[in-house]
């Protein structure tokens, strides 16, 4: 078994991110999706639509293009697309002047927050995430251009999905403990902590307790993140391999790899027979297979480590997700180089890394990540400013 690991690598072991399950996004080709997005957002009736469906599908499209954008590392883009959605919430409201469509103006608002963190600016970031307050106190609240008043909030909250306040809850606990984390704040996350355990309702304390176990990890208080991870409550056979990840990381922290060792195979189990039953599963369930992984071979078991390589790639065929595609081929080069499949794997990994518009994906294959010259990005978020500013006249051409 490997020897108790160095600082290096404790350091390097606990995840960077949530692995429980929530609402993630799958990252395809980052080029194909753009054009995607810009030919849907195209057909849609962005400048004067009173139908509910269609604006849904707009706020959708609207919310994965910023999305997009963002992950080649353009912030101020999908900062200004972000800003341009809420102008237009707010020009639809003040036509229609119903309040359901204000709750329309929720993601971009948050977004914004997303990206400050981004920019590690916490503070710009953590009033984007208190949504949840203002239903629960029908507290009013300026989003921008958006105003939402108590009565509005009334409104949203009797006629909106009933899981609104359930995934506000989540949208607050998730992304401030990640802002804390990410900024390596840890003072400030455990007053996070402390204050969410307060005023969360029940059904939304698994982040706060992962939140607290990933703190604890990145700290080095080891002994005390197993022994939560233990604790932890089990929603979910999701919730469970995630604590279970997390309970192996500090037990290879503290060298105890027998202990660890039976843990991850327990997780490597389940993890190669879960299918994802909605595209929305296959975010989490790679994530998991990254970790486990990692772990693995920090546990000197290549075997186990490569076995969750490959099925990383199995599920990214079906769920293409290209920065953990990317990873994943990496991985099974580096674990299996001798292996029959190798040479496409190289051809995959130099393409994606030449090719990819992810910054996640550019950075590590020592390319520029800045785009330059015509891009499908930058042609979306033109195609977001035109529609948007067509709406703004467009409703001023009827006034006059």
């Amino acid at each position: 078994m490997p020897s108790r690991p160095s600082d290096k690598l404790k350091k390097s072991l606990p995840s960077r991110e949530f692995l429980r399950h929530h609402e993630r996004l799958l990252r395809p080709p980052l080029e194909k999706w753009a054009m995607q997005l810009h030919g849907e957002l195209s057909r849609l009736n962005v400048e004067s639509t009173t139908e509910p469906e269609e604006f849904s599908s707009i706020s959708s499209c609207l919310n994965k293009a910023s999305f997009a954008v963002a992950s080649a590392r353009h912030f101020e883009q999908a900062l200004q697309m972000c800003e341009y959605q809420l102008a237009w919430v707010a020009q639809r409201f003040a036509e229609q002047a119903d309040a359901t469509i204000l709750s329309h103006a929720f993601q971009p608002w948050i977004n914004i927050g997303r990206l400050h963190v981004l920019r590690g600016d916490l503070n710009k970031a953590l009033p984007h995430f208190v949504l949840a307050e203002h239903l629960a106190d029908l507290k009013p609240a300026d989003l921008g251009p958006c105003f939402l008043s108590s009565n509005a909030w009334a409104v949203i909250l009797a006629e909106g999905p009933s899981a609104l306040p359930s995934v506000l809850w989540n949208v607050y606990t998730l992304e401030t403990l990640k802002g804390y984390l990410r900024v390596r704040d840890f003072a400030g996350l455990r007053v996070a902590i402390s204050r969410a355990r307060r005023i969360v309702p029940t059904q939304s304390h698994g982040f706060i307790t992962e939140g607290e176990i990933l703190g604890l990890l990145h700290q080095g208080a080891v002994e005390e993140s197993v022994a939560c991870a233990a604790d932890a409550t089990i929603a979910s056979p999701f919730d469970e391999a995630a604590y279970g990840l997390h309970a192996v990381t500090g037990l290879i922290m503290l060298g105890r790899t027998n202990e660890a060792l039976h843990r991850a195979i327990s997780i490597a189990a389940f993890l190669s027979h879960v299918e994802p039953q909605r595209p929305k599963d296959a975010p989490t369930i790679l994530r998991q297979l990254r970790q486990l992984s990692v772990l693995m071979e920090a546990l000197e078991k290549p075997q186990y480590a490569l076995a969750a390589v490959l099925r990383g790639l199995d599920v990214c065929e079906q769920y293409a997700d290209e920065p953990l595609q990317f990873f994943f081929l990496g991985s099974a080069l580096r674990l299996a180089p001798g292996h029959p499949e190798s040479p496409n794997w190289v051809r995959e990994h130099d393409s994606l890394g030449r090719h990819s518009l992810y910054a996640e994906v550019r950075s590590q294959f020592a390319v520029d990540s800045s785009l330059k010259g015509p891009s499908p990005l930058l042609e979306l978020f033109s195609a977001v400013e035109t529609a948007v500013l067509q709406t703004e006249v467009a409703s001023s051409a009827q006034v006059l």
